[in-house]
């Protein structure tokens, strides 16, 4: 996604919440954050439109129009200039916090002159959202929980921010004739949920020089520290970005030993020096003579010590070294494995597009098929069963369109009720190709209540994919609560597929559960769960949370050929 379009869409998403918070027009509220939705997911530079094209995007009108002029020639527009001065900024800064709305808000700055997040700890510590009526000790007790999960989270940004933020980077340094080869490593490397701070390394014949042009990229908002092998600077997302340029005989080993994690290099150095040898950031030396072995690359330094290489997001001392003598790293799936996307979503439901624009944008990143999979129980219910045969009449027709570039797959997404049931008949769910079941509200039962829900919805012979399996929203909502050893075995019991979702909100399942839906024999499906045309590139975050739960390309069901996931899907 461009950056424009990012700033653009920040700033609308910014004046409808103030606008919420100021109990303002919620026609309007709604319509800034469909604009908002629409830039976000648009796949070209929002700038580079004519206010004809403009004008074409959903939801944009004149005065949308206009007000993206503003934004796009300003940086800002004046309706929200005057919805910042009206609502002080700690106030929205609270409204961040999970579970705590902007009316609550508003009623803690009433009632306990509260205007900001640590005002907010203050009152918690003292006991005094208790004493404001209409919110009481459990209130008090859920925020101060709330507030420390937000706290942690604010330390790290989303792998997907950190990624984009390295990538724009590194190939800002790679233009560069300085600049001889540049990667990321650290946690970002080994395709961790969240990152803190970014690490980078170079290689080039001027250290002094790199620094110089990494310390002026654009996008840098601060420089922390300015070195002649290492500096440290602030991006304007608020990440720190460190970045040490090595010698190219030493670029293998510093990769190695910034990637990561401390437990796994902690492993990799007692086994070199069994073997006689130092192993640092600076390569593999042989303690007799201190003549460096190996260090240019990572795989010279494992082979050196007579290990296999195994993939960055393997490293977590997890078993991977004990695999790595024996020659047993397994073969990880990977993106270019993946064949298509089995989870996602079209106007017919939550979505913001039309099949057609789905499909067209899954082509482009070389999906061989793309399955919709909207929640039609909403649909059903306002509308008709009739739209079940409307959006498979719609799908018959961009297959036609496009031959045999890409199979658009009917398929639903459908919630999991609180005692276990589908909220759509049989004689719905037999019409489609693919059924997801997922649970989306009432996240709060017990673990045996929510056991027995999820078993009983998986023992529906309709059900092929068990959606976002454990709900965790990083930051926001733990995992929900339940027995995942007989959840497995019900899913093995009743051959339901679990899905590794990419939302980088979501990734669900993590590493250790897809550790253990390994031990059970059970089969994985990598999906964006995608709301736009922009969300379908997510695959692969997906792909890294699987790489770190050790799956291999058999055991992922998108990575088949068309035929043979229609097959899988009939036995």
């Amino acid at each position: 996604m461009p950056r424009v379009n990012d700033e653009v869409a920040q700033a609308f998403e910014e004046l409808a919440d103030l606008l919420q918070i100021a109990g303002g027009d919620r026609f309007k509220i709604v319509a800034y954050r469909r604009v908002a939705e629409e830039v976000r997911a648009f796949a070209r530079d929002i700038s580079t439109l004519d206010d004809k094209e403009l004008g074409a995007l959903r939801g944009v009108g004149k005065a949308t129009s206009s007000k993206i002029r503003e934004v796009l020639k300003t940086g800002t527009m004046a309706k929200l200039e005057d919805a910042r001065a009206a609502v002080p900024r700690g106030i929205r800064e609270m409204t961040a916090l999970p579970g705590l709305g902007p009316r609550t808000a508003l009623l803690l700055h009433a009632e306990l002159g509260v205007k900001s997040l640590a005002e907010l700890d203050q009152a918690i510590k003292e006991q005094r959202l208790r004493t404001v009526k209409g919110l009481g000790k459990k209130t008090e007790e859920n925020l101060a929980s709330a507030l420390r999960r937000f706290k942690g989270r604010q330390e790290r940004v989303p792998v997907d921010v950190a990624l984009r933020v390295a990538e724009d980077l590194l190939a800002a340094l790679r233009k560069s004739d300085l600049v001889t080869e540049a990667a990321y490593c650290g946690s970002l490397r080994r395709a961790k949920e969240t990152v803190g701070d970014l690490d980078l390394l170079a290689t080039g014949p001027d250290p002094a020089a790199i620094m110089q042009l990494f310390t002026s990229l654009e996008g840098v908002s601060g420089v922390s520290v300015s070195g002649s092998t290492k500096s440290s600077i602030r991006t304007r997302e608020g990440l720190q970005v460190d970045l040490r340029v090595v010698a190219s005989d030493e670029f293998g080993a510093a990769l190695q030993y910034f990637s990561g994690s401390k437990e796994h290099n902690v492993r990799v150095r007692e086994i070199a020096v069994k073997q006689g040898y130092k192993l640092s950031e600076y390569g593999l030396f042989r303690v007799s003579d201190n003549v460096r072995v190996a260090g240019a690359t990572e795989a010279e330094v494992y082979e050196a010590l007579g290990l296999q290489t195994p993939p960055a997001p393997m490293r977590e001392n997890r078993g991977e070294i004990e695999a790595a003598l024996k020659g047993e790293i397994p073969e990880l799936i990977q993106l270019s494995d993946i064949q298509g996307d089995l989870h996602s979503h079209t106007r017919y439901s939550d979505g913001s597009t039309t099949v057609r624009e789905m499909a067209l944008t899954a082509m482009g990143l070389g999906r061989r098929y793309l399955a919709i999979t909207d929640h039609l129980d909403a649909w059903v219910k306002s509308h008709s069963p009739d739209t079940v045969k409307l959006q498979a009449e719609e799908i018959a027709a961009v297959n036609e369109e496009f031959g045999d570039r890409i199979t658009v797959l009917q398929g639903v997404e459908v919630d999991i009720g609180p005692e276990g049931t589908l909220a759509l008949p049989d004689s719905i769910l037999n019409r489609v190709e693919l059924v997801i079941a997922s649970i989306h509200r009432r996240y709060g039962l017990d673990a045996e209540a929510m056991t027995r829900r999820v078993v009983k919805a998986m023992q529906h012979p309709s059900v092929n994919i068990f959606g976002h399996p454990t709900g965790r929203w990083l930051g926001q909502r733990e995992a929900a609560e339940f027995d995942l050893e007989q959840v497995f075995a019900a899913a093995r019991d009743n051959q339901v597929v679990m899905e590794i979702n990419s939302n980088p909100a979501r990734l669900d399942l993590k590493d250790d559960h897809i550790r253990l839906a390994k031990e059970f024999g059970l089969l994985f499906s990598i999906n964006t769960d995608s709301h736009n045309p922009g969300h379908l590139s997510r695959t692969r975050l997906g792909v890294g949370m699987a790489q770190r739960g050790w799956v291999t390309r058999p055991e992922v069901i998108n990575a088949l050929a068309v035929d043979d996931l229609r097959d899988l899907f009939k036995k």
